[in-house]
C-alpha cells in the first residue's frame, strides 16, 4: 500500500492529503531515514515514525476507579474522556499509560471503549492472562446504558442488521446498519424508561463490531445523546477535529460526550476457574442528566 494511503487509513486523525503534506516537510521517516515519495510503498515489518514536533495533548479526565483486582486481571470504571491506549494525538493521556505509570507494569486491554464511553473495562496484568479471556472473548457478556433520544415506545426490540463502512459519509471510519454489509451484528435492546424527549436504553451486544450499538440505535432511530458521528448531524465531529471540545460543540450535541456507558462484563477466569462478573456504576454525568429529566 501507498505510504499517504497506509498513514490516512490507519491514523484517520489527519486526511490523506494532511499526510501528504507532512511527508512532503520530512516529517515521516521509514526504518529510520526520512521519505519524501509519496508513492512509497510500505509492508510488513516497516517501522514507521511519525515526527511532526511538539503537540499538547488535549485535557483527559483521568479519575478513574478500580472496581475489580486479582493477581491477573484489573476492572476500571473509566471516565467519559479518556483514551484506553495510545492513538491518534493521544499517547500519555490515555487509561494504559496512566496505569503502567502507576503500578510500574505492563497492562493488556483485553477489549475496547471508545474515549467518550465510560464503564467497566477489564485489562490483563500479563499477555496471557489477556489471551485467555480473548481467545473466548465471544463468551463475554457485555452490557451497556445510553441514554438516547426520543420517546422509544415499545419495551424490548431487537437490532439484526449487519454491518459496513458508511456511505455517503465525511467520516472514514464511521459505521452503518444496511441490508448488504458484510459484518452480521445483533443488539437486543430494553427500554428502562422514557420520557417526552428521551429514553434510558440498555443494549445487550450479541456480536461486538466497532461501533454497534451506536450504529445500530441510529438505524433505529434513536441515536445515542451526545453522539458526533452517529447523533442527527455527523458535521459535529468534524468541528470537534478542527476545534475541539467545547461547550458551544456540548451544548449543539446535547450532552458534552456520548452518553454510552458500559455497565457490566461476566467472563470466565480460568485461573480461578469460576465466572466474574463486573459492574460499574453510572457517572455523575448521565446521573445527573436521567435525575434531571425525570428518566
Amino acid at each position: 500500500m501507498r505510504l499517504d494511503l497506509y498513514l490516512s487509513k490507519r491514523f484517520s486523525y489527519l486526511s490523506r492529503s494532511a499526510w501528504q503534506r507532512e511527508i512532503a516537510l520530512g516529517k515521516v521517516f521509514i526504518n529510520g531515514e526520512a521519505v519524501f515519495n509519496l508513492k512509497k510503498r510500505v509492508q510488513a515489518g516497516f517501522k514507521i515514525q511519525y515526527m511532526p514536533g511538539f503537540v499538547k495533548e488535549p485535557e483527559i479526565d483521568g479519575s478513574f476507579t478500580i472496581i475489580y483486582e486479582d493477581d491477573y486481571y484489573i476492572g476500571i470504571n473509566k471516565t467519559g474522556n479518556l483514551p484506553v491506549h495510545p492513538s491518534g494525538i493521544f499517547f500519555h493521556n490515555t487509561l494504559v499509560s496512566i496505569l503502567e505509570d502507576q503500578y510500574n507494569r505492563k497492562f493488556f486491554p483485553i477489549h475496547r471503549l471508545d474515549r467518550e464511553t465510560s464503564g467497566a473495562i477489564l485489562l490483563g496484568k500479563n499477555n496471557a492472562a489477556a489471551s485467555a479471556v480473548q481467545s473466548v472473548f465471544e463468551n463475554v457478556s457485555k452490557t451497556y446504558t445510553a441514554i438516547t433520544r426520543g420517546k422509544i415506545g415499545e419495551r424490548n426490540f431487537d437490532v439484526d442488521v449487519p454491518l459496513g463502512q458508511a456511505r455517503d459519509s465525511l467520516i472514514r471510519k464511521k459505521r452503518e446498519a444496511y441490508e448488504g454489509a458484510l459484518e452480521k451484528s445483533l443488539t437486543k435492546f430494553t427500554v428502562i424508561s422514557s420520557s417526552s424527549n428521551y429514553s434510558l436504553v440498555k443494549a445487550l451486544p450479541v456480536t461486538g463490531r466497532t461501533h454497534q450499538i451506536r450504529a445500530h440505535l441510529q438505524y433505529a432511530g434513536y441515536p445515542v445523546l451526545g453522539d458526533k458521528i452517529y447523533g442527527p448531524d455527523e458535521k459535529l465531529y468534524l468541528r470537534y477535529v478542527k476545534e475541539g471540545d467545547s461547550d458551544e460543540l456540548a451544548l449543539d450535541a446535547g450532552f458534552p460526550r456520548c452518553a454510552l456507558h458500559s455497565s457490566s462484563i461476566e467472563f470466565y477466569h480460568a485461573y480461578l476457574d469460576s465466572i466474574i462478573k463486573i459492574d460499574a456504576p453510572l457517572l455523575p454525568d448521565m446521573q445527573d442528566f436521567i435525575r434531571r429529566e425525570n428518566l
